[in-house]
């Protein structure tokens, strides 16, 4: 498995605990409001091609976001469900050539693409893993809007103008990203090389970097140790667009639309941190207690910014106090999401 673009990524000093892992860029460092503009190497996620005439009528009936609105031009976070309504996979759905593309977790694709193909037997779709592109995170600070769009264009990449708005054309899909000024790009090896080449590699970063973009932007995952665990609306995807309750059936759909319209939850996902020496990263899936060792959650992901590390948990909405791991406290207190949840606002009154 070690192609061109890997044996690139060497060159700039990635480093990796066996020879199938990702690789691991730089050293995570603060992430400031005043940070430059960063380009983060997603070598932790692979890209699903469904092409094909029913691809949006396939996947409408797989997914649990709105593939219309997919299709017409936009991202959307959605999920895979089991029978039970619980996320087997994660992923950003985003429109294409004849078809989506599906960003997911490479831990999970093989296994994504597999379920899917399950059921596409009857429908004009092809599925298939695409080696040939990678993923792309383009982070600004929001004071750098207009330089981050001029850089953008110096790559030859369209700007979205809109957060959610997806552009694509031969060799690249460009999307702006909800909740933070962020651009994913899916771009072919030569692209993306040239797009590096471009970029002083102080400023390219890697999947720590992404994972921590991603939680500061409140934006949840399923990890191969976390499925199978929670709703989607559990990681906040009815409030980020990514279930939509109008479009009828889809896998696992009766029990999630049962909990949004007749159910109450008891649990959701928030943003926490604590100081990096009490933990400096909590694996996804890591189960967390309260002072009298009671179960109240998991850990969605973690990463380290400078003496912090931050994190996204699933808590129930009655627990109040620190949070403990192994019986020890993390001094941990809990953060604003950059979107509003009504749940964790009614728990915090």
């Amino acid at each position: 498995m070690h192609n061109p673009w890997q044996a690139y990524l060497d060159q700039l000093g990635a480093q990796r605990s066996s020879p199938l892992s990702e690789a691991e860029l730089g050293v995570v460092e603060r992430f400031h409001g005043d940070e430059p503009s960063r380009v983060i190497v997603g070598d932790h996620l692979a890209i699903i091609k469904v092409r094909g005439d029913e691809s949006e009528k396939f996947l409408q009936g797989q997914l649990t976001c709105d593939m219309k609105v997919v299709v017409a031009g936009h991202t959307r976070l959605a999920m895979h469900l089991s029978l039970k309504g619980r996320g087997m996979t994660s992923l950003r759905a985003m429109p294409a050539h004849g078809g989506v593309d599906l960003i997911v977790n490479r831990e999970l694709a093989q296994d994504c693409l597999a379920a899917l193909q399950k059921y596409a037997l009857f429908s004009k779709t092809t599925l298939t893993l695409d080696e040939s592109r990678v993923a792309l995170l383009f982070t600004s600070p929001p004071s750098h809007r207009l330089q981050a769009e001029e850089q953008l264009n110096a790559y030859h990449i369209p700007v979205p103008a809109q957060p959610g708005e997806a552009l694509f054309a031969e060799h690249t899909g460009v999307c702006r990203l909800e909740n933070s000024q962020r651009y994913l790009l899916l771009l072919d090896h030569s692209h993306a090389q040239k797009m590096l080449e471009q970029t002083p590699v102080s400023d390219i970063g890697a999947a720590q970097h992404w994972r921590l973009s991603d939680i500061l932007a409140g934006e949840g995952h399923i990890h191969a140790a976390s499925r199978d665990l929670w709703l989607p609306q559990v990681l906040n995807y009815d409030v980020l667009d990514g279930v939509n309750f109008k479009k009828g059936c889809y896998l696992g759909q009766e029990i999630v639309a049962r909990m949004h319209f007749k159910g109450k939850l008891k649990q959701r996902m928030q943003h926490w941190s604590w100081p990096a020496d009490s933990a400096p990263r909590l694996e996804p899936g890591t189960a967390l207690r309260d002072q009298h060792d009671k179960a109240i959650g998991e850990v969605v992901s973690s990463a380290a910014n400078g003496n912090t590390c931050h994190a996204l948990v699933v808590l129930r909405l009655d627990h109040s106090g620190d949070l403990y791991r192994d019986s020890k406290p993390l001094q941990a207190s809990r953060r604003e999401l950059p979107y509003a949840v009504a749940d964790l606002n009614a728990a915090a009154r």
